[in-house]
């Protein structure tokens, strides 16, 4: 990639990337960084060579550290703690890349005007070396360059949710998400923990009537209505696989697709049985 804005200097843009123990994706995602003159890295105790290799990959990588609670907690002390040289803000995760589209992309938005605050991004993800397009819901949005002062972020499941009464808006070139860059294994354990957090959340989108005119409203307000939608609904591992497999043509996706779909429907079992627990545990509580 490019380093330069086509003037010959980088551009003048923080970027922060969130870490933890992520030797094996931290060069590859510095290097595609190249174009930013203020990098930034939020590790949450790595016990590998993660900040090693940071350092070694790019010398003015400015490194902090910060215990890891949730992902709304730690975008909004990397905020208000690591000194970003700009009012614009980009946050990126170690196994993402910013490609040179996404980049000139992110470039022309931060200078448009209508007083944005903030501008959603979306990811082309890859399993087993292909891109699986449809059945991960391409785009699904995330809010992920900002304007300082402008958002702040809360815990929402195991992710966060963007607080803001600004205007937001879109950048629609994707950059590349390697989500399972440290193994199938990785990946489970990771979405073990998550499934465990989506328990709470459901319970409270239960509580929150969707409002069904959002869903011809904005692909954010769509979402999630959906997701309200989604929380009431039987029989979800099921649901899931059908909407993925064959409303969202996950089966055009090959192989990678099916067992992506798969896995899906395991991370869904996980979390109705987690919740069918912790429902039985709240009963016998009160019947106690």
């Amino acid at each position: 990639m490019s380093n330069d804005n086509g003037s010959g200097r980088r551009f003048g843009l923080s970027v922060i990337v969130l870490t933890h123990d992520e030797e094996v994706n931290i060069r590859d995602c510095l290097a595609c960084l190249d174009w930013s003159d203020d990098v930034i890295i939020v590790d949450s105790g790595s016990r590998d060579r993660t900040l090693e290799i940071a350092r070694a990959t790019r010398s003015d990588v400015r490194v902090f550290e910060h215990p890891f609670t949730d992902f709304g907690d730690q975008r909004n002390w990397a905020l208000d703690h690591s000194g970003p040289k700009h009012s614009w803000i980009l946050f990126v995760d170690a196994d993402e890349r910013i490609t040179e589209g996404c980049a000139r992309a992110i470039r022309s938005a931060v200078g448009q005007p209508g007083g944005f605050v903030g501008f959603y991004l979306c990811s082309r993800s890859f399993f087993l070396g292909r891109w699986i397009k449809r059945c991960t819901l391409y785009p699904s949005w995330q809010l992920r360059l900002l304007k300082t002062g402008g958002v702040r972020f809360q815990k929402e499941g195991h992710g966060q949710r963007e607080v803001t009464d600004g205007p937001l808006g879109y950048v629609a070139e994707p950059y590349d998400h390697y989500g399972f860059s440290k193994g199938l294994e990785h990946w489970i354990a990771r979405h073990n923990r998550y499934s465990t957090e989506e328990v709470e959340l459901i319970r409270r989108l239960r509580g929150e009537p969707p409002a069904l005119g959002d869903l011809f409203k904005d692909p954010v307000a769509r979402r999630r209505c959906l997701k309200r939608l989604a929380a009431r609904a039987g029989c979800r591992p099921m649901l899931r696989f059908l909407y993925l497999y064959f409303l969202r043509g996950g089966f055009l996706d090959g192989r990678p697709g099916f067992d992506f779909c798969r896995l899906r429907v395991a991370h869904e079992i996980h979390i109705t049985v987690k919740l069918h627990e912790s429902e039985q545990a709240a009963s016998a509580e009160r019947n106690a």
